[in-house]
Parts: C-alpha cells; sequence; structure tokens
C-alpha cells in the first residue's frame, strides 16, 4: 500500500526479529537458565527447536531436585526403559522416568553442554555445566557412562559447597568440641576417621584440615581425586594407572619433603600404613579407616600397622561419624514421649520434656497441605553425630598391652560419648527424631 517493494530479504529481516522475540520471551518463561564459563546466559530452546523436548525435561528434573536440596540425580536408560532418582539428605527418591528416547536426547544435550563427547557412549567422561534457579547459581558435575547393558547418567549438585563445611558447623556436642580445639592445636600423630561410605568422612576431613594454617606451616593432601581445591594447601593426587607399590613410594616421596599436616584419601596396604605410623612423630595425619565405630577402627589399625605399640604411640584420635536429617522446624510436630520408651532407650525422663517428630504438613486455611520449606519431606539438611576417642598416654598404654576392658573403662572416665548417645542427644534438642536416629543407626551396623 505505500508502494515498498517487499523484498525476500525484507522477509528475512522480520522472520529474523520474530524468531528473536521468541527466543526472548522463551528465555524469560524458563526458570532454569543455562550460563558458560564467561558467565553469560545460553539461548533457551524452544518452538521447534528439537532440543526443546530434552531442555523442558532437564528444566522439570531440577525444579523438582534443587530446592528439595538434592545433592546427587541418576539418571539410567537401558535398551526399553528408564529410572530416575533424586538423592536428597542422603535418601533416594525415585522419581517418574522419561521415555527412553527422550531420556537419550536429555543425556546427549547435557553432554553437549558440558563439552563432552556425544559420539562415545560407552567412555567414562566427565564435565561441568552452570545453571541459575530462582536467582541462584549452580554448579553441576556430570559423569556418563554406558556398557552392553545401560547408559548412566549422574549429576552432582554443587559438590564442592556441599563439602566445604567449617568445623563448628558439622555437629559436635560441646565436649567433643574442646576436645577437637585440643586435636588440631597438634601436628603430630594420626587422627583416624573411621566410618561407613556415604557418611560425611570426606568433609571432616577437609574441615579439619583448614584449621591448620598453610601459611605458617606445610599443610598437603594425598588423594585418589581432589575433592575441592583450598588455597595455599599442596594437594596430590595418586598416579593414575599406577600399581599400590608405585603409590607407596610417590607417598614416600612426599613425606621426605616433611609436611606438617596432610590428608591421606585411602591406606592402600600395610606398607603405607607402616610408614604412615612410623613418620607420625613429626607429622599429623588425617585419614580414613571404613569401620563401624571407634573400637573398630582401632582394631584395624592395629592390624594394618601390625604393631600394637608403635600403632598405639602413633595415635592421636579416632572419630566415628553418622550423618542424620534435621527436621524441618516449619512443620515439626510436638509431642510428649511416653516414659517406657525413654526408659528403653535409655534417656533419663527427668531430662526429657518435650521431643519432636517428623510430620511434613502444615494447616492452611485450617486444612493440612504440604509443607512451603521441606516441600512435604520433612527434613532439610543433615547434621553429623560423633564418637570420639582421644588416645592419651594411658590409653595408648592399655592398647599397647592389650588391655581392652581397662581402655573402655579409662574411656568412660574420660567422657566419652557413644555414637548412639550422640544421636539420641540430637533427638531431645529437637534436632532429629527417633525413626531418623533409629533408621541411621540400623541401616548402618558393622
Amino acid at each position: 500500500p505505500d508502494g515498498k517493494k517487499w523484498d525476500g530479504k525484507t522477509f528475512a529481516n522480520i522472520s529474523k526479529k520474530m524468531d528473536e522475540r521468541q527466543a526472548d520471551k522463551a528465555q524469560e518463561r524458563a526458570q532454569i537458565k543455562l550460563i558458560d564459563k564467561d558467565e553469560k546466559y545460553l539461548d533457551v530452546p524452544h518452538g521447534n527447536d528439537p532440543r526443546t523436548p530434552a531442555f523442558e525435561l532437564f528444566e522439570n528434573m531440577l525444579v523438582f531436585a534443587i530446592p528439595r536440596g538434592a545433592d546427587l540425580l541418576h539418571i539410567t536408560l537401558a535398551s526399553d526403559k528408564a529410572t530416575f532418582v533424586a538423592r536428597i539428605d542422603g535418601v533416594r527418591y525415585a522419581q517418574q522416568a522419561p521415555e527412553p528416547q527422550l531420556c537419550m536426547q536429555l543425556i546427549e544435550y547435557l553432554k553437549e553442554h558440558a563439552g563432552l563427547d556425544t559420539a562415545d557412549r560407552r567412555k567414562k567422561q566427565t564435565g561441568k555445566m552452570w545453571v541459575e534457579l530462582d536467582g541462584g547459581n549452580h554448579v553441576l558435575e556430570l559423569t556418563t557412562a554406558g556398557s552392553t547393558k545401560a547408559l548412566t547418567l549422574t549429576i552432582e549438585v554443587d559438590p564442592q559447597g556441599r563439602l566445604n563445611i567449617p568445623i563448628e558447623h558439622l555437629g559436635l556436642l560441646p565436649n567433643q568440641k574442646e576436645m577437637v580445639q585440643q586435636l588440631v592445636t597438634e601436628t603430630s600423630k594420626v587422627v583416624i576417621f573411621a566410618s561407613p561410605p556415604r557418611c560425611g568422612t570426606t568433609t571432616s576431613l577437609y574441615a579439619f584440615l583448614q584449621e591448620h594454617d598453610p601459611y605458617t606451616s606445610s599443610v598437603m593432601t594425598f588423594e585418589e581425586s581432589i575433592a575441592f581445591e583450598v588455597e595455599g594447601v599442596n594437594h596430590n593426587t595418586f598416579q593414575e594407572g599406577a600399581s599400590p607399590e608405585q603409590i607407596v613410594d610417590q607417598f614416600a616421596s612426599l613425606l621426605r619433603t616433611d609436611p606438617d599436616v596432610m590428608v591421606v584419601s585411602r591406606v592402600i596396604n600395610t606398607d603405607m600404613a607402616k610408614l604412615i605410623a612410623q613418620t607420625a612423630e613429626d607429622t599429623r595425619f588425617y585419614l580414613p579407616l571404613p569401620a563401624k565405630d571407634t573400637l573398630s577402627a582401632l582394631k584395624t589399625w592395629i592390624k594394618i600397622v601390625g604393631d600394637k605399640r608403635l600403632a598405639a604411640e602413633s595415635a592421636a584420635a579416632f572419630i566415628s561419624q553418622r550423618m542424620v536429617r534435621r527436621l524441618c522446624h516449619t512443620c515439626r510436630a510436638p509431642y510428649q514421649p511416653d516414659a517406657a520408651a525413654l526408659k528403653k532407650l535409655n534417656l533419663p525422663a527427668s531430662r526429657v520434656g518435650q521431643l519432636h517428630k517428623a510430620s511434613g504438613k502444615v494447616m492452611l486455611k485450617d486444612r493440612p497441605a504440604p509443607c512451603p520449606d521441606c516441600h512435604g519431606l520433612c527434613f532439610r539438611g543433615r547434621v553429623g553425630v560423633f564418637e570420639i576417642m582421644l588416645v592419651d598416654k594411658q590409653s595408648a598404654g592399655y592398647i599397647a598391652s592389650g588391655e581392652g576392658e581397662r581402655l573402655l573403662a579409662h574411656l568412660r572416665k574420660q567422657r566419652m560419648v557413644y555414637l548412639q548417645e550422640a544421636a539420641l542427644s540430637k533427638v531431645v534438642e529437637g534436632i532429629s527424631d527417633i525413626k531418623e536416629v533409629t533408621r541411621v543407626m540400623g541401616e548402618q551396623k558393622g
């Protein structure tokens, strides 16, 4: 009508502007935003983009998982079905799985953004992604691997942030804090952390490590893989593909640099254990041993060192721990405990007044509704419960001479708190409940 000529270039410009507007609207509507290494937003797939269904599935997964505090998402894709599990506060929650074809599209979409090889479905690959949700930025560490039976994708959410917890926030009881304050002032002997897997041992190792100033003393680690970088600490990893003998040689060469403090992520064999015990007079070691409690760890330490006296004299402390879920303070329900139940748990009625239990519900307009804070899961976060055995001169003597009964009596005299007692103290304080403590202590016996 205005006499202008509408050529192909004009239509292309109009189409481009429409696409840009649609992209802007998709970016505004998206609940999650992908971020690149330069902290710039990446385009959100929309419309007929073949990646759109995969992005929408990914968005739904994170919108469920992150607000609930999930630390791990796991997808398994077999030929005829897929499974999706979210781990929240140490408990696995199975979710409705997508169709296998869509699941495959999701895995390839995420591998592409994490800089992984999408063509290789067999080899184990690891990579990182960054996302924004509700104004908060999150790091996602991806691991993919395949076999003849299935393809798996594991997503760890903010792994380094979850490991980096100050020692005062671990959950130690007041008298245990006093013990730990004494321990971290020393730079000799071995502190052994004894717990089953996935009980927070790595977090505790790093919490103790960071109590030592790496600028006034030599602080280093010797790990299979670096949990996270600590400024000023000399991080060392096991040689890839090395034999146990070569790893011990590598460890021995590090000891020749005279470190003051060292975290060892795993004791490879008896040779390494003996080397640690023999050099513990000049170096403070923090190391884990798989054991159910401190006494079991003591027996294991004696066995792998091969000398009772050396094992006793090289040890500063044995620490065992578990993780219990914290009750959501918004919806936890108070109740008056039954006297018989308290007696069974060895809790004095005079000490215990009101306890709390899991609820997951709040009253909304006089009707019960899912709690907005824990999303009906009843719990928010976890806290450690600890058993600490300090090895003083008298304890070391009992250990060296094999006087187990006298050792136990001495430990009790020194106010040692056992794991179950520490766990029940969290119940008395209203931090957790009896069912949760029973679940954790029952699951991890032995």
